[in-house]
């Protein structure tokens, strides 16, 4: 063999980019089962990083909104620590809240804050520690759903009023109505699905200390249920009611929820209760489905924990379904009253 075969057979073939592109792409000259080996393994890297870049945006702002949340909460003292005589603290219009004050210089859509405190007075297993917002035009009642307190675009949205809503330092509606997303991270409402997973969690956290920008109260929670979105053939619209006009209005108002609550428990419910609404989706139940939690303003000089003790489970069967429930289960809609002892 001559010195150069010897050569030409020992030598290292040069990198070329041409043929890193000739093996990934469909090339002329290449058989049809080539190409199509090349096509589906191009999709395949297309579908890849498409779904991780999502998933990396999803985190990412998340994180974000999460890191924001908290720099606002470290102005924001424990708001159970500020009622006086266990009922509320109020205060002139001249005299807003110091940290109401700093979050209306951030965004002046707020309205209030709510948390839900566990009996030690933290926050942290219900993750409910957020500034609310509204929009009293009916136009925008809906941007805080994909908007953070700044207004910028984000999946979790803020916790926000219903724009029909008055929340002031004078005035306030009936039925005070906040809603909020289900994140799987559990912020915003993401851990309120715990009062249904572990009945336990509601003997921790049976109180909703609400402030608006003048003052802060506590509500108890007396009930919560599973409802329909609004989209379905619903016979309870929980949100159509933020005024009782009536005795008769509101004790029907809150016999719907007691013949839905998950719970019983001893807090009883009167006429002239201000009352707080919390709205999440629920979407493992079924599609379009709402979780709610039902509070009741504390009266002047009443025990907060009073009624809170006793609490018993009720079965699906034991409590009204929404409807969407019953044709999903492919049943006919059932309730057995004959325990049920209404408010009133």
């Amino acid at each position: 063999m001559s010195k150069s075969a010897v050569q030409k057979k020992g030598q290292v073939k040069s990198f070329s980019y041409l043929d890193v592109l000739k093996n990934i792409f469909p090339w002329k000259g290449d058989p049809p089962g080539e190409v199509i080996r090349k096509t589906v393994f191009l999709i395949a890297i297309v579908v890849f990083g498409v779904c991780a870049f999502l998933i990396f945006q999803y985190f990412y702002e998340n994180f974000k909104n999460n890191h924001m949340y908290h720099e606002i909460q470290k102005d924001v003292p424990a708001l159970s620590e500020l009622i006086e005589n266990d009922t509320e603290t109020v205060y002139e219009d001249e005299e807003m809240l110091s940290y109401m004050q700093t979050l209306v210089e951030m965004n002046e859509d707020i309205v209030g804050y709510i948390q839900i405190p566990d009996r030690n007075g933290s926050c942290k297993d219900s993750g409910v520690d957020y500034p609310i917002v509204q929009k009293r035009d009916e136009s925008e009642k809906d941007f805080y759903l994909d908007h953070n307190f700044r207004g910028e675009p984000a999946r979790a949205g803020t916790l926000y009023l219903d724009y029909r809503n008055v929340l002031g330092s004078r005035e306030r509606s009936g039925n005070l109505i906040i809603y909020g997303h289900e994140m799987s991270d559990g912020s915003m409402f993401g851990k309120l699905k715990n009062y249904y997973t572990d009945y336990s969690f509601y003997e921790e956290h049976p109180l909703v200390v609400l402030s608006s920008r003048y003052e802060v109260s506590k509500y108890k929670i007396f009930g919560y249920y599973f409802a329909d979105g609004g989209a379905g053939d619903c016979d309870f619209h929980y949100t159509d009611t933020i005024d009782f006009g009536s005795e008769r209005e509101f004790y029907d108002y809150v016999n719907q929820i007691k013949k839905r609550s998950c719970i019983s428990n001893d807090i009883d419910v009167k006429y002239g209760d201000e009352l707080v609404t919390l709205s999440t989706c629920a979407t493992d139940m079924y599609k379009d489905a709402r979780f709610v939690v039902a509070a009741r303003r504390l009266r002047p000089g009443e025990d907060e924990y009073a009624g809170t003790q006793k609490v018993t489970r009720r079965s699906e069967s034991e409590r009204l379904m929404p409807l969407e429930w019953y044709k999903a289960a492919g049943i006919e809609p059932y309730y057995n009253d004959t325990d049920f002892v209404p408010y009133g």
